[in-house]
This record gives C-alpha cells, structure tokens and sequence, in this order.
C-alpha cells in the first residue's frame, strides 16, 4: 500500500521569503541577478540538474506524469526508457504553454491510430503544423521518439519557427544546442533526456526578446512566479523540497501500472465481475462487492494515461486488454465495456489521508465516486456516488499487487525488463554457438522477475559469471501455450551481495543488474531459460533448454528497440 504524506499547507511562507529578500514581483530573470549575488544556491541559465530532480519539479510543476512510485511512495520517473510520439506530442503541448487551450478547443487530425484520450494534444499539433514530418493517416504513437522532433517542439515554444527558417527540423538538435537547451547526446532518446531538454526550456532565452522563457509563462498565468522561482531557479534540494511541502506539493502518489486486487478496507471484500467462466466477457458485465478469491473475476489491470487518469480493465476478460470498467449514464451502475464504446470511463485515483485511495470519474459528464453498500455480504452493487451508502465521505479502497494473469486467472511469465534490446540470440555465432539464451541490454539497467519466485541457487564466481538461479513459485502459463514451472538464469551482474538462496521475488520486481563480470565483451545480462523445477544437474549454467521467445510474454508497453528478429508473443493476445 502506498502511503500519502499528510502536508500542512503555509502558504504565507512565500510573503515571508519575499521578505527577506526585499524583492517585489519583478521579473524572473531581475529576480534571479539579485539572488546571484546574494545567494550560492541558484543555479545559472543552461546548467542542468541531474535528471531525476529536473523531472520531480516538472512534476510539480504540471509538464510531465510520473509513472509509478517506488516501495517508499515517492514518485518514479522511468527516465531510462525510450520516449514514444505520444508522450512526447502530450510534452510539446505542455512545455508550449498550450494544454489548457488545447482540451478546451478538440481540434481534428486525420490519425486513425491516436488514441482518445490524447487526441486533443495532438490535434493541436496538427493544427498548427508542429508534428515536424508527422503525416499521413497513422501516427504510430508507440514509436520512439527522435531527438530532432523533440528539439522542435522545445524550440518552438521558445518562438522559434521552421517556417521562418529559424531552423530545420532534421537538424533541430544543432539550434537547440545553439539556444542553450540541450548538449551532444549519444545512444537512445529516454524520457530523461526530454526531461533535461524541458527544463533548460523553461531557462533560456525566447527568441529576440531577452525574456527567459519561465518569466513569459508566468506572464501568461501558466506558472506562478513563486514556483518559477523556486522550482526553475533554486539548485539546493533540501530548500526545494522545504518549499514543495510548505505550499501543499506531495500529494501526488500514483498507481503504477499493474495487475491489483481492489479492497473494501471496511468490509474485506473486493471489486470482482459478477460472473464467472465465459460468460463474464460481455459489454454491460456488472461489478460488484465479493468475498476474496484467487478468481480473475477479482483481478484488474490498472493502465495510467499520459495524461494522469487511468484506466481499470478486468483480467477476466478473455481479450485482457479489451474491457475496462465504465459506468452506465442511467443506472450509474459500474459494469464492463470494451475500451472503445462510449460507456467506457477513465478514473481518477487519488491517496487520501488514510492512506487508501479514492476512484472517481474523471468524465466531467458524470460526478461521483465508486461506492458500494459495505454492510452485506457479498454481491452489493459498486455505483457511481458523491457519497457513499452510510453518508460519509467517499468510499475509500486498497490496492493490492497482484501478479499478470490471463482470463483463466494463469500467472503469466512475462518479459525481464521494461525495454527490449537483445544483442545476441540463442545459438549465435559470436559466443552463443552452443548456447540456448540469449544477451540484453534493457536501458533501464537491471531485469526483474518475470513471475512470483524465488532464488534457487547461486554460483559467485568469475567462471560462472555470477550467475543466479530463480525458480517460479507456482506453475507458469508459457508464451508457446504450455504450462509448467520455469527456472531462469541470470549472469554477469557485477555485485549480487544482496541476493541469497531463498531470496523471495514478486513478478516485475527488479534484482539482477547489468554487468561485465566473468567472460564478456562488455555490459549485459545473459538469460537462459529452462522448463521445469529446478536441478543442477540438469539446467547448466548458462545453457538453457526453452527459447526466451516461447518463454517469455511481452507486455504491449514494451519499449523495443531491437528485438533481434525474434518472433515474439504479447500479452493482449494471450489466451
């Protein structure tokens, strides 16, 4: 459970800081030469923080969406993965000043493949010849971003213009390294590298005008002149932090991404589709309040939009990607629908000062809350509310991790790592010539446990590269079909102090990091896999008996950027 800080908001804090530097509302770069010359803290135009930071304050500031929380509740980032178009046409909207303009106006495109949720930013885009070489009738909003579209967006929201000749698109990255918002970057464009790119925008200079870019926002009521100075200009952490607290930030916590139970705290029931086996895959499914089950129909995968809602789809579905919760406008009774009918809903889902979370509609056509009458049972109706059946405030829920199912409720053994980039294939002819596995080098660094598990066995030595041995805990649901346990190794993390014999691993946990210990030729995780329960004898380090392909689902928010040609299962067409 992910636990809200409980904030006390001051906000006369502001006025007293003000105070004290005898400094009244002028602009954001006269403000910053008076701090220069009093105070070591602020940072000057083009100096980057480190990416995490900058990404915490954009946070905060409203241009990007986290992506999870960690095990503490602060708030993750995933600045290692790849950019993709639509994340970065939502970022270009925003670093432009233009979000609100943008959902008020609904302006048209011609995409077939944009998703409804982020048609709004993109056809602003359009709309104003933007998308720098974007056309046609697809989008492709899960391709990887390129630096030089992205370049673009930064430098027009600075006021420069292709049109102008200002400059050229396929060479944005050199003027946007002239304006002073970005530097010589190798390898692949990530989140991380769009978050540096935003925060030296929203520092340097608009084009003729000698106004930094922050003031001309605060100009425009965008940002505050207080968050400007403090989130854009303060280096110091700890002052910032201090500052964030003060004035109410923090209370951000979101759901990751993810397969939960959701939990009546009060009752000790669960959220479940009032209907079981296949009869439970229809438009109108109703959803109500059930005792706890290791049942899918108790099982829902929770998918945030770039934009902060969320979607609720039920693992029962046996098109697991296709029905997501909504609500009906007459009834206001919560029920199944698939994704793309207008009965289906996002949510938003907010902490709230216990601890649990409120899930509320976050279409402004319908008001309220997911309520149900906790006094019965079982089988209670979850509706729509303001309040909840007693007349209290709104109902509150627990999210419970859960591992990825399919409708069968099957654990599914899933892909090791956010990104995919596999550099050698089974059987390869560099080192793998005898070998079933495969080499990856994920951008995030590390893989994770592709199901519930633990670790079996550990060989830590340079010969054997470190390898570690997990097994799953309960028998897996393979990408070929077939059902059994899995054993995995893993080889050439360069510290694995931390892993022990018995070492308990929840499915998407991360525990074996990216190395060159042993025989390689540089930095990379080795997996093989193997089928069955473990033994020594038969699973050799390294030299698995199961191709990773007919092993291993991939999750279709995978970031692939080299998939070695492999024919790969997703998850969304498991059975």
């Amino acid at each position: 459970m992910f636990r809200k800080k409980i904030i006390k908001i001051i906000a006369a804090v502001l006025a007293v800081i003000m105070m004290s530097v005898s400094v009244s509302a002028v602009s954001i770069i006269d403000f910053i030469h008076y701090l220069t010359k009093h105070f070591t803290t602020i940072v000057v135009a083009g100096t980057n923080l480190e990416q995490e930071e900058a990404a915490k304050r954009l946070y905060y500031l409203g241009f990007i969406n986290g992506t999870g929380t960690n095990s503490d509740g602060g708030l993750e980032f995933s600045l290692e993965r790849g950019l993709n178009r639509i994340e970065s046409a939502i970022m270009a909207v925003r670093i432009m000043g233009a979000e609100k303009a943008a959902l008020e106006r609904h302006l048209p495109h011609p995409f077939t493949d944009v998703p409804e949720w982020a048609s709004d930013y993109v056809g602003y885009l359009y709309r104003y010849d933007f998308l720098f070489g974007i056309k046609g009738e697809k989008f492709f909003p899960d391709q990887v971003e390129t630096p030089e579209r992205f370049m673009s967006y930064c430098l027009t929201a600075l006021g420069y213009r292709e049109s102008a000749g200002d400059f050229i698109p396929e060479a944005a990255t050199t003027s946007a390294i002239e304006a002073g918002i970005w530097s010589t970057k190798e390898g692949i464009f990530t989140r991380g590298s769009a978050v540096e790119a935003m925060y030296n925008t929203l520092r340097a200079l608009m084009k003729n005008t000698g106004k930094v870019y922050s003031d001309y926002l605060v100009s425009k009521n965008i940002i505050s002149y207080n968050d400007a100075v403090f989130l854009i200009w303060n280096k110091n952490s700890d002052e910032v932090d201090k500052y964030m607290s003060l004035v109410g930030y923090g209370n951000g916590w979101i759901i990751p991404d993810g397969y939960y139970k959701i939990k009546s705290p009060d009752s000790d029931m669960f959220l479940n589709v009032a209907v079981d086996g296949y009869n439970q895959d229809y438009d109108g499914a109703g959803i109500t309040l059930w005792n706890g089950t290791d049942d899918s129909t108790q099982t829902f995968r929770i998918q945030r939009t770039a934009k902060g809602t969320y979607y609720i789809y039920s693992a029962a579905s046996k098109n697991g990607f296709g029905r997501v919760l909504g609500v009906h406008p007459y009834t206001l009774n919560a029920e199944l629908y698939t994704a793309t009918t207008i009965y289906a809903m996002e949510f938003n889902i907010s902490a709230s000062l216990d601890g649990k979370w409120v899930i509320s509609a976050a279409d402004n056509s319908l008001k309220g809350c997911l309520t149900a009458d906790t006094s019965k049972a079982t089988g209670s109706a979850v509706t729509l509310a303001e309040f909840a059946p007693d007349g209290s405030l709104p109902q509150t829920w627990e999210f419970i991790k859960h591992s990825v199912t399919n409708y069968s409720g099957e654990e599914l053994a899933i892909f090791v790592a956010d990104s995919m980039v596999i550099t050698q294939g089974a059987y390869d002819t560099y080192s793998h010539m005898n070998q079933n596995a495969v080499d990856m080098q994920p951008t995030e660094g590390m893989v994770k446990a592709p199901f519930n598990a633990h670790v079996v066995d550990i060989f830590a030595n340079y010969t054997a590269c470190n390898a570690v041995y997990i097994q799953s805990d309960n028998m897996v649901r393979f990408a070929d079909g077939s059902y059994d346990y899995m054993t995995i190794c893993f080889m050439h993390d360069n510290d694995i102090s931390d892993i022990y014999v018995g070492r308990p691993l929840a499915q998407g946990e991360y525990f074996y990091d990216c190395g060159d210990y042993g025989f390689a030729g540089g930095s990379h995780v080795h997996v093989a896999v193997y089928r069955g329960i473990y033994n020594q004898f038969t699973m050799p380090i390294g030299d698995g008996d199961t191709y990773l392909e007919d092993a291993l689902f991939v999750p279709d928010n995978t970031y692939v950027y080299l998939s070695y040609g492999l024919n790969w299962n997703y998850i969304s067409l498991a059975d």
